[in-house]
């Protein structure tokens, strides 16, 4: 088990992305969910924890005007790459801790359960099972065979690293041209060294499309009215004694 220096890190918000398949005209980390940016979730998140020493939000040159009201002593922008994989290269250069969590920005729904978990491995990713059934497909558009899923695991972020092995992987990737699918497949192509699977929530989803933000929105109500049950029972209580 990690110990409490060990287990403290930097985070990185990835948000440099774009609206285009949320159809909308601006970042779509900057979409509003319930009154907050969705990139704000994260953030909170993240700055909520006492062992994140450092975030660094990472975004597009022209919208560092947007995010200045978010920065602080603790809080830094770094502008992105060209790629994702670019953009977490070049935030690596700025960590000032021994250990980084990455995190898609949109991804607002991470619980602090799951950061603990995180923390308690050198190196670990979220993620879920699978629940569909998975078809591995032709270029043609035929069905080749189906996949067994028992062993599919669906990766989510954040995923947590110490700093030097994911540096190093970065690097090397950049010097092979290698273009990864996450910051893990990275670990997978470069080292030996094992990364952990922490199980994720269904929640914890990346929101890409407007269907998504549909999907966010009845997340948000279910978790408020969650809230709300837990402090009638806990007012109820109270009175009992």
């Amino acid at each position: 088990m990690m110990t409490g220096e060990q287990k403290r890190y930097t985070a990185v918000i990835l948000a440099a992305g774009s609206g285009q398949r949320m159809a909308a005209d601006r970042n779509k980390v900057f979409l509003a969910l319930a009154g907050q940016a969705i990139f704000q979730y994260s953030l909170t998140l993240f700055l909520s924890d006492p062992d994140c020493q450092q975030v660094l939000l990472v975004g597009k040159a022209e919208e560092i005007a947007a995010f200045a009201p978010f920065l602080s002593d603790r809080v830094q922008f770094v502008t992105g790459g060209a790629e994702r994989q670019d953009s977490v290269r070049q935030a690596l250069s700025q960590v000032s801790q021994a250990a980084v969590m990455i995190h898609d920005g949109a991804r607002p729904f991470v619980k602090r359960s799951e950061l603990e978990a995180l923390k308690q491995h050198q190196n670990a990713i979220l993620a879920a099972p699978v629940k569909e059934t998975i078809k591995q497909v032709t270029d043609s558009g035929q069905i080749d065979q189906t996949v067994p899923r028992h062993n599919l695991w669906g990766a989510q972020t954040p995923q947590f690293f110490q700093t030097t092995l994911i540096r190093q992987v970065h690097q090397l990737a950049r010097e092979r041209a290698f273009l990864g699918t996450d910051d893990a497949s990275l670990v997978e192509m470069f080292s030996e060294l094992p990364v952990a699977v922490v199980m994720g929530s269904y929640e914890n989803i990346k929101i890409t499309t407007p269907e998504d933000l549909i999907f966010a929105q009845a997340i948000l109500a279910q978790r408020k009215e969650q809230d709300e049950q837990l402090i009638d029972e806990t007012v109820t209580s109270s009175a009992n004694h």
